[in-house]
């Protein structure tokens, strides 16, 4: 083997590892869920605040948010001010809000947690893969063009699998050119079975990457998604479901919410620009026509605890809300409100199991009513 041919087999093997594997679609999918992580750990009690509960106050009393800044969702609770736009979702019916979500046995190390989040475990035991990989292979990946794609953060919530793309495969398929084609691939592959083997899984998967920018090429419709880390991740995943391309899973990533130290200002313009980036998707995807397709969740590792610390911030804490935004969901609040009498070692203790929103997202709007959580069905659409 020469010098120019080990190069080229080196070249070859190297990009059919690395590119991204895409399946063949086959006929519209039922929905999409967009899975928004709030990396850091999200307050939820500065998200959705206890306003008519003193003790509220008298534990936060340099960040508690003013009675008259809230913005009321019933007579005992409201949102923090900067979610406008939410709040206005939430009276049109569009938006539920699952309170106390948390898991048995907290944890509250970042990575830790958020890995129990995005392989299905919890504190007492192991999760298992990335939970879609086992969930989305069941339906049969080779009705995708992708079962799903991260955007921002990790793709943990995928790990184990195949076919799932990345932010940085997504930016090749959108300016994929073939650019293996200038390969002299006939005399490789008559010396080298395994390397036309791989020549041809390429070739598939040019093909297919051209598919898909071929689709957003035709499409033609521009959205304006504000926020400086989520209007691009989303106004891609707008791109996309306009295309129809077929992709039941999105994920993308907010942070960071890590607030211990002067977290107003922090998490004001972080709820600020998730209010934005959120409802300015909402209008995209009625534009499109496919809302009451879709579900937008928010997750988080871990919420924060009840009582500020010295420097005007919060530590890690345990339970926290989270919003299910979708034009086919029955709005209001599931769970209640954060029982702050009843604390443990000074964190709230969680009432809705995490597993039990995501099977119910599997269920309601991916259509998989046998899922790999319906041992946590309690919730109801």
């Amino acid at each position: 083997m020469d010098r120019r041919e080990f190069c080229l087999n080196a070249f070859l093997a190297s990009a059919a590892l690395s590119a991204p594997r895409i399946c063949c679609a086959s006929g519209d999918i039922d929905g999409h869920i967009i899975l928004v992580e709030l990396t850091g750990a999200n307050d939820g009690l500065n998200t959705v605040i206890p306003v008519k509960n003193d003790r509220y106050y008298s534990l936060r009393p340099e960040i508690g948010i003013k009675k008259y800044d809230v913005l009321p969702l019933d007579d005992d609770q409201g949102l923090h001010p900067s979610l406008k736009g939410i709040r206005s979702l939430y009276e049109t019916g569009d938006l539920r809000i699952f309170q106390n979500v948390g898991y048995p046995e907290q944890i509250q190390s970042h990575f830790r947690s958020i890995e129990i989040w995005e392989r299905g475990g919890d504190g007492r035991a192991n999760g298992r893969k990335g939970w879609l990989v086992k969930q989305l292979a069941e339906l049969g990946v080779e009705r995708f063009d992708a079962p799903g794609i991260y955007l921002g953060g990790t793709g943990n919530i995928f790990a184990g699998g195949q076919h799932y793309l990345g932010p940085h495969s997504i930016g090749k398929i959108l300016s994929s050119e073939n650019q293996d084609a200038s390969i002299d691939k006939s005399t490789v592959a008559s010396k080298n079975p395994l390397l036309a083997s791989i020549q041809r899984s390429q070739a598939n998967h040019n093909r297919r990457a051209s598919s898909i920018s071929s689709k957003l090429q035709t499409d033609k419709k521009m959205f304006r998604i504000r926020g400086k880390q989520l209007g691009g991740q989303l106004r891609t995943v707008c791109d996309l479901i306009s295309a129809n391309v077929q992709i039941p899973v999105f994920k993308v990533t907010l942070g960071s919410f890590d607030t211990h130290v002067n977290q107003r200002n922090q998490h004001r313009n972080l709820l600020r620009e998730l209010d934005e980036a959120l409802t300015d998707t909402v209008a995209a995807l009625k534009r499109i026509g496919v809302w009451d397709k879709v579900a937008i969740m928010t997750y988080s590792e871990f919420g924060r605890r009840v009582e500020e610390n010295g420097a005007r911030g919060t530590d890690h804490g345990t339970a926290a809300p989270h919003f299910y935004l979708s034009g086919n969901v029955r709005g209001g609040i599931h769970g209640g409100m954060a029982d702050l009498e009843k604390l443990k070692k000074g964190d709230l203790i969680f009432k809705t199991d995490y597993r039990s929103v995501f099977e119910f997202a599997l269920r309601h709007h991916l259509k998989i009513d046998q899922n790999i959580f319906s041992g946590f069905r309690s919730i109801e659409t």
